[in-house]
């Protein structure tokens, strides 16, 4: 008897020392609990966070859901074909009406985890279900032997003091810019000790990511390309791992031309797009000058809307009551797009100085620019039109903790990375470059292409400070992990 109980007290002390020893129980706790303590602001605010987007990938989801399944129906219905209306058309007269789209793909899984009712809480859920892959995923690569009680208090600090738990409650696809930039770092980074199951989610993770917003991307590219340079050995060099690391850019590009074509009868990257790149070169000062000289002569199609003198704000510009969602026509929206990249151009060359200069200082700015902001609470989606109303207060006390939360994080684990450098291993070193050129690229993405937003850099600056966390996990434990090692899977 004496004998039993010594092994149980051991047992119990090794659980609390070694826990990696204790296999999918203990992963699948931990990953439960990551997951619960990212679902806090959801808790508060009994909602997601909603935008005026969300409403629009909730429409356009179930326009894209039905349209999808009437054109697998088609084939079956050519004895009859006044059975039912072309979708091409049917979603051609809803782009119309609307002015533009966004991404099919996330519109679709929106309107599928739009429940209970349509309040897209499953959508929140499931977007904080995968931020908690990720932390489960760094944890497992750069700290396996961690100990339980400080890895459940690290990862609470990541859950309620990071922006990732804001981000991931935020009913919109911000949230996937940051995971494409942790799943790129951490499979061309920790190539070798991702298990190949492992290697094939992480591959269809980043392209799910990149298809779900236009940003992303040139986001995923860059964070790919500066994870195999920081990364390379010749030794490591070969095809295969090459092709790896493009395969979730091509799947997701090609995902992206199939949806546009099935959608809209044409092959492209950002169909039936708003031009924000147009409104942006117009907030910044080159295009509105270069409309104000040239419209009499180019007779462009933006002209026809707005005369020489377009709205110097891109929400105005772009959703006002004024804007070119309100005002333009279907067939000059069509035009609006074809012209866009030439008048971007064109104003950029004729006043270079200025426009490097503001896309400079606006990529600058993005890169400090996060928080809550633009975070509201007390919102709810009404009616068939998904009309966003406000039914509560908005927690501007909490959401001034928050952000003073989020910066101290993201600042802490800076100093911290710095001040332990000499004891970070190579590969740590080489996920942290990757991670900071992540972020820098999505700091010049957004700050030059739309504008500088909380939202934007929100939602990758969680990342940083989740790597931090883990590396101070693994120098806690005292080890220094081998640079090739086994195999890491979550199953």
């Amino acid at each position: 008897m004496r004998e039993g109980k010594s092994t149980g007290r051991g047992a119990a002390r090794a659980i609390g020392k070694d826990p990696a020893r204790f296999g999918v129980g203990f992963e699948l706790a931990i990953y439960l609990f990551t997951l619960a303590l990212l679902c806090w602001p959801l808790v508060i605010n009994g909602r997601p966070f909603y935008s005026a987007d969300s409403a629009s990938y909730l429409r356009g989801g179930e326009l894209g859901f039905k349209t999808g399944l009437a054109i697998l129906e088609r084939p079956f219905q050519r004895a009859n074909p006044s059975a039912a209306e072309d979708p091409q058309a049917v979603v051609s007269q809803a782009i119309s009406k609307s002015g533009g789209a966004r991404s099919a793909i996330y519109s679709v899984v929106a309107y599928l985890f739009r429940g209970p009712g349509e309040s897209l809480l499953a959508l929140a859920i499931g977007q904080a279900a995968v931020v908690a892959l990720m932390i489960t995923s760094l944890r497992r690569l750069i700290a396996p032997q961690s100990e339980l009680l400080p890895t459940l208090a690290t990862t609470a600090a990541l859950a309620l003091f990071t922006s990732a738990g804001w981000s991931a409650a935020y009913a919109v696809p911000d949230i996937f810019a940051g995971i494409a930039v942790g799943a790129a770092a951490m499979l061309t980074v920790y190539f070798e000790a991702l298990s190949n199951r492992l290697r094939c989610a992480f591959v269809a993770l980043i392209a799910f990511c990149i298809t779900v917003h236009g940003s992303h991307l040139p986001i995923t590219i860059i964070t790919l390309i500066a994870g195999s340079i920081v990364s390379f050995r010749p030794k490591r060099l070969s095809w295969r791992r090459a092709a790896i690391f493009a395969s979730p850019v091509l799947a997701g590009v090609a995902a992206i031309l199939v949806t546009s074509y099935a959608a809209f009868g044409e092959l492209s990257l950002a169909p039936k797009r708003y031009p924000i790149q147009l409104a942006r070169s117009v907030a910044d000062g080159p295009g509105a000058w270069y409309l104000h000289d040239h419209c009499a002569t180019e007779h462009y199609a933006i002209c026809e809307v707005f005369g020489p003198n377009p709205p110097r704000n891109v929400g105005e510009f772009l959703w006002g009551d004024n804007g070119v969602r309100n005002r333009a026509t279907p067939e000059q929206m069509d035009r609006i797009r074809a012209e866009e990249s030439t008048i971007v151009r064109r104003a950029a060359l004729a006043y270079p100085g200025t426009q490097i200069t503001r896309s400079a200082s606006n990529a600058l700015l993005q890169v400090v620019t996060f928080g809550t902001k633009e975070l509201v609470f007390g919102q709810e989606l009404m009616g068939h039109g998904r009309t966003l109303v406000q039914i509560g207060p908005d927690r501007s006390g909490l959401k001034v903790v928050g952000k003073i939360l989020i910066y101290l994080s993201f600042i802490a684990s800076i100093v911290f990375l710095i001040v332990v450098r000499r004891r970070v291993t190579p590969r740590e070193m080489s996920l942290v470059g990757a991670v900071v050129i992540g972020l820098l690229a999505n700091a010049a993405v957004c700050g030059v292409l739309s504008g500088v937003a909380d939202r934007y850099q929100g939602r990758v600056a969680w990342v940083l400070p989740a790597v931090a966390v883990m590396i101070f996990l693994r120098l806690l434990r005292g080890t220094k992990p081998a640079e090739t090692s086994a195999n890491v899977t979550l199953a």
